[in-house]
């Protein structure tokens, strides 16, 4: 019990400082971006999207700190709508930063094959993005529900009627981000090496800080997968000691996501702060 006090203080610790530090980053990332929006460029409206999808993320945080450090005190439905918009919010993160990825890729290597999509059909994409991501998260609230551990305390948890259900979802979780981490390297690659064998092509800043918040996803959410894995494999060697141990795990590895929530938004305001300070030099000199 002790050893559970101290784990949920760590976590909790960890969850409030990404609340204190990622709210108002992502508060001046809106401003910020708001202010470029007239530059009429797509990766800075997914940037826009990306930075309401971590707000998103963070804003439930204090109810979750007191469900850690208490007891889950807001009732089965506030658990379930909770439950739901953290899965919608991540899932689109995910699909917002793979998009980001597509977007450079055709943008940089295919200029003419994106122009044709028009501002109708990228604002149709980011919509896509989100209504797609409430589709994927919908099975959210359906597993969520309220009960009372061993200590006799509620809380909020993910209720899996068996063993079946709990593989399945973790593998359906895994398999949406290895596709996506699958079309991340993919379209990267595909543009490194398009922009190394074209002499005319010099990199920008923009593909540069896209580049920068694909490396920070990948590295703050990999930990996820190698988590469901090893959740998986303790299922089916039934063994309850190490399913005990990789379930912490899990928690401490979604819990280091929402560091991926205040980085985001140091990458693009240092970047575009730094863009804008470097063209008005250039319109002075």
């Amino acid at each position: 019990m002790q050893q559970l006090n101290c784990s949920s203080s760590s976590t909790s610790a960890v969850m409030g400082l990404c609340f204190v530090l990622g709210i108002p980053g992502n508060i001046a990332g809106l401003r910020i971006l708001g202010q470029h929006l007239r530059e009429n460029s797509f990766t800075l409206r997914i940037m826009l999207s990306l930075t309401v999808s971590d707000l998103l993320i963070l804003l439930p945080l204090p109810v979750w700190i007191w469900a850690l450090l208490h007891y889950w005190i807001f009732g089965p439905v506030a658990c379930k709508i909770i439950s739901y918009i953290d899965y919608w919010s991540i899932y689109c993160n995910t699909l917002c930063v793979t998009l980001m990825s597509f977007q450079r890729y055709m943008q940089v290597l295919h200029p003419q094959k994106w122009a044709k999509l028009g501002t109708r059909g990228e604002s149709s994409l980011l919509c896509g993005i989100w209504i797609l991501s409430g589709l994927l998260a919908s099975y959210a609230p359906v597993q969520r529900d309220v009960a009372c551990d061993q200590y006799g305390v509620l809380y909020c948890y993910q209720h899996f009627r068996n063993d079946t259900e709990k593989v399945v979802t973790l593998i359906l979780e895994m398999l949406q981000f290895w596709m996506c981490f699958f079309l991340l390297v993919f379209f990267y690659y595909r543009l490194h090496r398009g922009v190394n064998q074209s002499p005319f092509f010099s990199s920008n800043r923009m593909t540069k800080l896209v580049t920068r918040i694909v490396v920070s996803f990948f590295v703050f959410y990999i930990l996820v997968p190698i988590a469901n894995i090893s959740i998986i494999t303790a299922v089916f060697l039934k063994n309850e000691n190490l399913l005990e141990t990789v379930e912490l795990v899990g928690k401490v590895a979604r819990v280091l996501t929402f560091l991926n929530c205040c980085v985001n938004p140091c990458l693009y305001t240092f970047s575009l702060r730094r863009q804008q300070h470097t063209s008005s030099v250039t319109e002075n000199t």
